[in-house]
């Protein structure tokens, strides 16, 4: 895996105007405190009986002023903070999409299988923004407010200061012994919620078979606990959390409590006035709240240390050096010339796959002539399906060669490929919008090509009409359509129907076999248990598959004649031929 480089130095270059501003109050906020403290002092070492009241009152308003700025200076300080943090995140999230689209086409199945990012983008970045970048900054301030209300306290007595600090510093050590526990109890928590995601995932897309099997007792019993699973979960992180913070909080005050009793020894003795203990509780009051918060800080960050690598890994990598154990090496983009007008060329030579122990494709050959119409037959499990993934490089490297005309799939980029090989199969996808934003998929696109798309698919829908995300709006023969005109939007030379027509009704389907014919500017290969007998004779060749073997191949009434088990998968279709 190959990290981004910089990542921290780059963000914050990026905003830098927030962190100067941030780094100035920062600085500013425990500076006023000091003068706070000293203010406090000379006010009570003043206040005897014949004061100059006139001058102390003075020494009151500049007080009353110093406090007000401080005030104001802790709300542009949240501000920047929040703003900070959000940009933060955003960044993030950025970074965590590119990588999840970029993914190599080799992994195009786990992805698109996994429920991880949903429960990462919808819960562990709340994390992130609760633990992590709010405690990173926050204990940037409190070690500088340390750093300088410490030395502060340093000039105002070395003995008392000394003292304080040293037994403050003690007191830090005792709740970072909880760190490691918060670490796995945070993950646990984070893994909890990731698998409720993916289990309510399954459960809405589930929700039909729920329904018609009347099985919602049992769904709410599994749910129930999954549900107690990751609740149970976060009551133990926060729990860890509690009780650390607490622990540090108690031995915060006693620091405080500490100051008041050294001080006032110290008083009895006659080494200081009473103003001075007065200020040295005032910068142990100061001072505590940034020693607890640090130990709070460091649990925060340490309790997500797991939780943020796992973050790092998925939002930092480089896609085009982290790659799949059988992905292709890269390939750099090429202008892959295409002789036809009429598609092109693509020829398998000797193309075998293997999967574990599974024998997906032996030893497939066969050339795809440019603008001829081919249908692909056989069971499920032949392996028509996979030949056709190996072209689009669902699967990465594999004994054999496969080309498009006479170049190689393995130099031509993805990008390049897109736009010579459409592969469509039962599944159509779709985003929330109109039928326009569907077909386009929300690149601009001129009126003129969006027309020619739309008429070749004979799209019957109004292009302003919208779809719901899941398409469940609209028919399953518009899905289909849709999804030819994206392709004819792209001006694909080889379309590749995989069980298109699967789940259509008779009439519908015959219309999209009929439609997938006419092209004649395409190398169409229709994969189908659902083919139509009346159009069988307008395929240029039909080929048989069987156990991932191409058994037989040719004209339909050839293969009839030649052909025992396409004969057999006819009449099976067909009644007796």
């Amino acid at each position: 895996m190959s990290r981004k480089k910089g990542g921290m130095l780059k963000f914050l270059f990026k905003y830098k105007g927030f962190v100067v501003i941030m780094a100035a109050i920062i600085i500013g906020i425990p500076v006023l405190d000091s003068l706070m403290s000293f203010w406090l002092q000379k006010l009570f070492n003043m206040v005897e009986p014949g004061a100059n009241l006139l001058f102390i009152y003075r020494t009151l308003v500049a007080g009353f002023l110093v406090w007000i700025l401080k005030k104001i200076l802790y709300y542009i300080l949240a501000l920047m903070r929040e703003r900070v943090i959000c940009n933060a995140k955003h960044d993030v999230k950025h970074n965590m999409f590119v990588s999840l689209m970029h993914q190599d086409t080799s992994n195009i199945s786990q992805v698109a299988s996994s429920g991880e990012y949903i429960s990462i983008f919808t819960n562990d970045i709340s994390l992130l923004e609760m633990r992590f970048y709010g405690a990173a900054i926050s204990l940037v301030s409190d070690i500088c407010s340390i750093l300088i209300l410490g030395s502060s306290f340093l000039i105002l007595n070395p003995k008392l200061a000394a003292a304080v600090i040293v037994f403050g510093i003690c007191t830090m050590i005792v709740p970072m012994l909880f760190s490691k526990k918060l670490n796995s109890t945070s993950l646990a928590y984070s893994n909890g919620i990731s698998r409720f995601t993916q289990k309510i995932k399954e459960y809405v897309i589930a929700y039909p078979t729920i329904k018609n099997y009347s099985i919602e007792h049992t769904i709410e019993k599994k749910f129930d606990a999954v549900s107690m699973e990751t609740e149970d979960a976060k009551f133990e992180a926060e729990n860890q959390l509690v009780l650390a913070n607490n622990t540090g909080s108690m031995l915060s005050w006693f620091m405080q409590f500490f100051a008041i009793g050294l001080g006032v020894l110290l008083v009895v003795h006659g080494e200081v006035l009473l103003g001075t203990v007065i200020a040295a509780k005032q910068f142990a009051s100061d001072l505590a709240d940034p020693l607890q918060n640090v130990i709070y800080d460091v649990n925060a960050i340490r309790s997500v240390k797991d939780v943020v690598k796992r973050l790092d890994r998925l939002s930092c990598v480089d896609t085009r050096e982290e790659r799949h154990e059988n992905a292709l090496p890269a390939p750099s983009p090429v202008d892959v010339s295409l002789k036809s007008e009429h598609g092109c060329d693509i020829t398998f030579r000797d193309v075998s796959l293997r999967l574990g122990e599974n024998v997906l494709i032996d030893h497939f050959s066969f050339r795809f002539e440019s603008g001829k119409k081919y249908l692909m037959v056989g069971l499920n499990g032949a392996g028509k399906s996979s030949v056709f993934k190996t072209l689009k490089k669902w699967y990465g490297a594999f004994p054999g060669g496969i080309y498009i005309d006479q170049t190689n799939i393995g130099e031509i980029d993805n990008d390049s490929l897109s736009h010579i090989v459409s592969y469509m199969n039962e599944n159509v996808s779709f985003f929330s919008g109109s039928v326009r934003d569907n077909i386009t998929l929300f690149r601009d696109c001129e009126s003129e090509f969006l027309d020619r798309a739309v008429s070749g698919a004979q799209v019957r829908l109004d292009l302003e009409r919208e779809i719901k995300g899941d398409g469940t709006n609209i028919s399953s023969g518009e899905q289909r359509r849709i999804e030819i005109a994206r392709s004819l939007l792209s001006s694909v030379k080889v379309l590749i129907f995989d069980e298109v027509v699967s789940t259509l009704d008779i009439e519908t389907a015959y219309e999209i076999e009929k439609l997938a014919l006419g092209f004649q500017d395409k190398t169409v290969i229709f994969i189908s248990h659902n083919f139509s007998g009346k159009l069988m004779h307008e395929y240029d060749e039909i080929l048989v598959m069987e156990h991932g073997t191409l058994l037989a191949h040719g004209p339909y009434e050839r293969l009839l004649r030649e052909c025992e088990y396409f004969k057999k998968i006819c009449e099976i279709k067909f009644g007796n031929i």
